[in-house]
């Protein structure tokens, strides 16, 4: 049987993270990003390894999902959101596209949901590229279209709210 477990992103998960995260990105984001992004992506795994090292102190609500300690999936998020009052954000939540439509998204979304409400926050973002498949699961999710922003001032992103 599966041991599946989420739990706080360690120092030593930063490869296989960086590696995810350009595997995600490279399937995920194909056609609604520029391609030279996501190469860069592919050939940068290593210094994105050591970035992600260099600011785990200061990104304490990144959690990795496991499967018999593999990580398969993960988010990250933060307590308060520029612009917003008493507003958490989750500024990625990805799962690798071989375990995804199982339900392992959903998991890291409402992990994160109990230590958001544990702070006493009752509104929560989600920004999503437009164009990105997960429009419609944060929608399904019960988020309100509330507006749009850039992301890396060049991609529309959709915003999404959530009220708890």
């Amino acid at each position: 049987m599966e041991t599946v477990e989420i739990r706080k992103r360690k120092i030593e998960d930063s490869s296989a993270l960086a590696h995810c995260i350009a595997t995600v990105w490279n399937t995920t984001y194909k056609g609604i990003v520029d391609d030279e992004f996501l190469e860069n992506l592919r050939n940068s795994e290593v210094e994105n390894a050591e970035r992600l090292k260099n600011n785990i102190e200061t990104q304490p609500h990144y959690y990795v999902l496991t499967i018999d300690k593999k990580i398969i999936g993960w988010i990250y998020f933060t307590l308060e959101t520029e612009g917003y009052e008493n507003t958490a954000e989750i500024h990625s939540l990805y799962v690798l596209p071989e375990y995804q439509k199982k339900g392992y998204g959903k998991r890291l979304y409402y992990y994160a949901i109990e230590k958001i409400v544990g702070q006493g926050i009752q509104k929560l973002i989600i920004g999503c590229l437009d164009g990105n498949p997960s429009n419609e699961f944060y929608k399904h999710l019960g988020g309100k279209y509330i507006g749009n922003r850039l992301f890396r001032e060049k991609y529309l992103e959709n915003v999404y709210l959530f009220e708890f």
